[in-house]
């Protein structure tokens, strides 16, 4: 079975270091054989930010955020894919506000119940992080990596992640990293053997 990986962008910069790297992992996944696709959060248009809170996709049998927007359209093709990777750098010991509205909305694809279970549609897949931060990995990447593998152990996911700390601010410095590139480009092999 070929693997279908979907790479969800979030840094706001189009030449930024964060896309260097997750366009070497994509290429190499593909090069393994995955079916990749990517979505840019950043270009997604919304009717409001984030999720409001509204619970109407948990009153629904429906794993839709009801907003009806892009947003919403593209997150409910996630369950499509078996491996969902948020490519984002670091801002403020957090995702980008752009992909914050998009994990918000993901909301949407689980069903929470008061004693305490979860249906997703995300069952079975493999949540991954590509990260790239200016400063180290403890009290910076590592808080930002909590973020998104948390989720993933509660709602059953393998968990994936490739940082890279002490990036330089300059936008697209990693393209002339050799080993930044190989890390990113043995993270998307194996991203494309996940099961």
């Amino acid at each position: 079975m070929i693997p279908k990986i979907v790479f969800v962008q979030g840094s706001p910069r189009p030449n930024g270091n964060t896309r260097v790297v997750a366009a070497a992992a994509m290429a190499a996944a593909r090069e393994r054989g995955a079916e990749v696709a990517e979505i840019d959060a950043t270009r997604l248009e919304f009717k409001k930010p984030g999720c409001i809170g509204c619970q109407k996709c948990q009153q629904s049998e429906s794993f839709v955020c009801t907003l009806g927007d892009q947003v919403a359209e593209v997150v409910a093709t996630l369950p499509r894919y078996d491996v969902i990777v948020l490519a984002t750098p670091i801002y403020w010991w957090s995702y980008t506000a752009q992909i914050k509205i998009f994990v918000d909305r993901m909301y949407s694809l689980s069903k929470f119940t008061e004693g305490g279970t979860i249906r997703t549609q995300l069952d079975g897949k493999t949540l991954a992080l590509m990260a790239t931060g200016g400063g180290p990995l403890e009290d910076n990447l590592k808080l930002l990596e909590r973020q998104w593998k948390t989720p993933a152990d509660m709602l059953g996911c393998a968990f994936a992640a490739c940082l890279f700390p002490f990036t330089p601010p300059e936008a697209g410095v990693l393209q002339q990293d050799p080993a930044a590139l190989q890390k990113a480009r043995e993270f998307g092999r194996l991203l494309a053997a996940a099961k």
